[in-house]
């Protein structure tokens, strides 16, 4: 009895602060929907550039649309979101006759599907109506995976909306093409210069693509070519380490780029072309500085130009 009692009243705090947004939730949440709204102003055929924050920090769509005159959309958000939720919101930025480029992180490629704390913080607080596109398992793992500490913040936002926190990254930073433009030398502090030396190198001790992964980004694959929109893939700039050269690792790469020729994808470059010293970032292993952005974005157009303008 005292089981279904606690039970109940888990479920009824959890309802009742549905919709709650919470100020942990609010940068995702802006980005989108400035992405969306650049997605929505092109009529014509462009380019959009679908993975998390390795490309909203470390691709100039700018660059692209000035070098190529393809309109460019960086859709680049929050790996922290997990694969699924990623690829599903870029449905809502591409039109038939569109290019998407993939260039998802390491960790994207390991995903079992179990929900992360960011986006269950996430969907509960500016996306519910994703819980009704969920299968039953799927719907449980977010309703009982909740934190305490995450489901006190949604009831206190219920009650009164959270001041906005300034320090941080915002959205306002996001030029008119979806870039990030306060990765910037002259914004680094010492304590972003220490994330960047403590960086760990990609793990390469599990099952290289999970089968949740394999099925996830062949299924939107097969639905960009059912909307007739081609499909590249690259690879996310990353910081070189020395562990790298190990055959282990080696192989790790090795084996993604395998699996996108057995899909038949393009791939421009190979994972080792977008790896760079530390000096070309900006906090993370997947944030890049403005001189890391433009010789990242450079190989992109270089490696991307042969397949612009193709019927």
């Amino acid at each position: 009895m005292g089981f279904l009692l606690g039970c109940t009243i888990f479920l009824l705090a959890v309802s009742y602060q549905i919709g709650a947004p919470t100020e942990t939730s609010r940068w995702v949440d802006e980005i989108y929907k400035i992405k969306v709204s650049i997605a929505n102003s092109i009529k014509k055929p462009k380019l959009v550039i679908v993975a998390g924050s390795n490309v909203l920090f470390g691709i100039s769509c700018q660059m692209i649309d000035e070098a190529t005159g393809l309109p460019c959309v960086n859709a680049g958000t929050y790996a922290g979101m997990g694969l699924d939720y990623i690829l599903n919101r870029a449905h809502s930025l591409v039109k038939p006759g569109d290019i998407v480029l993939l260039s998802l992180e390491y960790e994207l490629y390991q995903d079992n599907g179990a929900p992360s704390a960011q986006l269950i913080d996430y969907v509960f607080s500016r996306d519910p109506k994703y819980l009704l596109m969920l299968d039953f398992t799927r719907k449980t793992y977010f309703i009982t995976w909740i934190s305490y500490e995450r489901l006190a913040l949604g009831i206190a936002a219920k009650l009164k909306l959270p001041q906005p926190i300034a320090s941080g990254y915002q959205s306002q930073n996001l030029n008119k093409y979806g870039d990030e433009t306060s990765n910037l030398k002259s914004n680094i502090t010492e304590i972003k210069k220490q994330m960047i030396e403590q960086a760990k190198p990609i793990e390469a001790d599990v099952e290289v693509v999970t089968k949740y992964s394999k099925k996830s980004i062949r299924d939107f694959i097969k639905w960009c070519e059912n909307q007739q929109i081609k499909v590249l893939v690259t690879w996310p700039g990353t910081i070189w380490l020395e562990s790298y050269k190990e055959k282990k690792k080696q192989e790790y790469f090795k084996s993604l780029e395998y699996f996108y020729r057995q899909e038949g994808i393009p791939r421009l470059g190979r994972p080792r072309d977008f790896m760079y010293n530390k000096s070309m970032f900006y906090d993370t292993s997947y944030h890049l500085n403005e001189q890391g952005v433009q010789q990242r974005t450079n190989q992109v157009i270089s490696l991307l130009r042969p397949y612009l303008f193709k019927n």
